[in-house]
């Protein structure tokens, strides 16, 4: 299986689990690697891309809610701090890091991280978050 799949079936995985209580999501449609949560509050797009490559693509598509599912790699990370500015400019962006192996991620709002953080601690305060869960 490659990692797109992976990645996309992991994190659908881990939807459904947060969603036993509230069921709110009624579907998932797929859109050629990425995908479309339906919940009764609203549609959520997920980019799927295990390695961070181009920003401008997603930052098209959002509007509203969005996830954006990446591996756990120190590259992903110096990605996301490269472009932080765009990224923190997305109020309904959460990005997950994940480990699929380990079973284990962690998440990243980069709105609200923006407006709570000191700039000059971001790539250090990422890198502390990204070792809380093993690097793929």
């Amino acid at each position: 299986m490659d990692s797109t799949t992976e990645l996309k079936e992991w994190v659908q995985i881990f939807l459904k689990s947060r969603d036993i209580l509230e069921k709110s999501i009624s579907g998932f449609e797929d859109l050629n690697g990425d995908f479309v949560v339906h919940k009764s509050s609203g549609d959520v797009f997920f980019f799927v891309r295990p390695e961070l490559a181009d920003v401008s693509g997603i930052v098209e598509k959002v509007s509203g809610s969005a996830g954006l599912v990446v591996l756990n790699t120190r590259k992903n990370v110096d990605f996301v701090v490269s472009n932080w500015g765009t990224l923190a400019k997305l109020p309904g962006l959460c990005i997950y890091f994940v480990n699929p192996a380990a079973n284990e991620k962690w998440m990243l709002y980069p709105y609200t991280h923006n407006q709570i953080t000191e700039k000059s601690a971001l790539k250090r305060g990422l890198l502390s978050l990204f070792s809380t869960v093993p690097a793929v």
